[in-house]
């Protein structure tokens, strides 16, 4: 009934009635069931992992057990939706998951842990991947989905900032005298001041959690001036939200997100400028490399993070990864620990999710999850339909902002789930198509169906994805 009055109003035979609330006519676009599944979605991931229980010898998380009861209704829906449907991206995220299982069982053989270790991937990625394009099935749902992880970040917030400041954990201590306390140790404190955990496992995946809203709230806040005083607060809101986590890669990605949010307002309307932005930046890396007696990727790193010697293990870590990776470039190393890194060298943890990656499950898995990330993107930048600009910058804004913190950041439990989701979310956006006109033949979109008007994707853009939030 909504697309319906909207679809009208366009035609001009509602002239002259007032339109709908937007938040009103969002509840009438994107079903209940649709609104809940969101809404449990983050509620999960955002669950602390006191919450967490054993069965057997598998940990179950909120986020883990929800991803289990949605991946084959998920991948029925997508089947199901002529709106969705499978596409080509499917299959290679498909491909990469099958690639994880058969390095695994290749490098510990088949057993109870290679198959627990598949099992959970698949579900993790796979899971939200489906979920994400099982969910954002139009714009109003994208959206809405925006305003919900606003919402989330702002209440959770609300606790990190005092546990900043205090030290004490007030969400995990919450639920600790509940379900039982977990291990909150092995971080240390920077600049006088409480790393937040806030309701995560760590103070990067809260970090990583609250700079993904960035983009999306940028380019989807309604606002009558550019810097309008409403896009400001909640920018710097969700900045301020990141940095309590005191953590280089959240504050990374924000850095990024931001770096594109300026040149996209300083050249509005210049042709070529995302192409000119590309040159700039491989031009600054080869200037860096031809001047500086540091690798670019040194230099990168050293800038942007806390301080020198954390840029330097960084470095390090990509070192010692690589030359690992050229010793077991087909099918990794799995679970097991690098063989490369010298005596001296005593940190097991790689704080890299590309790199990781690759170490885990060789160059194929790596190649086929970088496949899937830029066909994305790509798919995304080349989205014809002017009316889901907004929401198409504001995915890629938050994308390549993630993605480019991965490179310095291990992306794990949270905050790989919302990063499987937003890339499921940009594959089901970037299928999105215009109305035909009234009067003319269908047409065929590129995954081979047949576009209709009546398709309350197509129908609600226009007003949608421009007074929302």
């Amino acid at each position: 009934m909504a697309v319906a009055a909207i679809q009208t109003e366009r035609d001009g035979r509602t002239a002259g009635r007032p339109m709908p609330r937007a938040r009103t006519a969002a509840r009438l676009v994107v079903p209940a069931k649709d609104r809940w599944m969101i809404t449990g979605f983050l509620a999960a991931i955002a669950m602390p992992p006191e919450a967490q229980f054993n069965l057997g010898p598998l940990v179950l998380s909120p986020q883990r057990v929800l991803l289990m009861l949605a991946l084959f209704p998920a991948v029925l829906r997508v089947i199901g939706d002529r709106r969705l449907g499978l596409r080509m991206l499917d299959g290679l995220a498909g491909l990469h998951v099958l690639w994880a299982w058969i390095s695994v069982c290749k490098v510990h053989g088949i057993n109870s842990m290679s198959i627990e270790a598949g099992g959970s991937y698949t579900i993790e990625f796979l899971g939200s991947y489906m979920l994400g394009r099982a969910l954002i099935a139009s714009p109003a749902h994208a959206v809405f989905f925006a305003r919900r992880l606003l919402l989330f970040i702002f209440v959770i917030a609300l606790a990190a900032v005092p546990e900043m400041l205090t030290g004490k954990h007030l969400i995990r201590e919450a639920f600790g005298s509940i379900f039982g306390s977990r291990y909150l140790g092995g971080v240390t404190p920077r600049f006088g001041l409480t790393r937040a955990f806030a309701s995560f496992d760590h103070p990067i995946l809260w970090g990583v959690f609250a700079a993904s809203a960035l983009g999306m709230t940028w380019y989807l806040t309604r606002a009558r001036y550019l810097l309008s005083f409403r896009r400001l607060w909640r920018c710097v809101a969700i900045v301020g939200a990141a940095f309590t986590s005191l953590s280089t890669g959240p504050l990374m990605a924000c850095t990024v997100q931001i770096g594109i949010l300026g040149w996209d307002v300083v050249t509005k309307g210049i042709k070529g400028r995302w192409w000119i932005l590309l040159a700039g930046a491989v031009a600054a890396y080869i200037a860096i490399d031809a001047l500086s007696n540091r690798d670019p990727l040194t230099v990168f790193v050293h800038y942007l993070t806390f301080n020198a010697q954390t840029g330097y293990d960084r470095k390090l870590i990509w070192d010692i990864g690589l030359a690992q990776v050229k010793l077991t470039p087909l099918f990794g190393i799995g679970f097991n620990q690098w063989t490369t890194a010298p005596e001296w060298w005593h940190n097991t943890s790689v704080d890299a999710f590309w790199l990781l990656t690759a170490l885990r499950y060789g160059v194929p898995g790596a190649l086929t999850l970088v496949a899937l990330t830029l066909w994305a993107i790509v798919r995304m930048i080349r989205l014809p339909y002017k009316p889901l600009r907004p929401i198409v910058m504001g995915w890629l804004v938050t994308f390549i902002g993630l993605s480019i913190a991965a490179v310095t950041v291990h992306l794990w439990g949270s905050a790989f789930v919302l990063f499987g989701f937003l890339l499921g979310m940009g594959v089901s956006v970037s299928g999105l198509r215009p109305p035909r006109p009234r009067g003319a033949p269908p047409q065929a979109a590129p995954s081979g169906r047949l576009l209709d008007e009546r398709e309350p994707v197509a129908a609600a853009a226009p007003y949608i994805s421009e007074n929302i939030l």
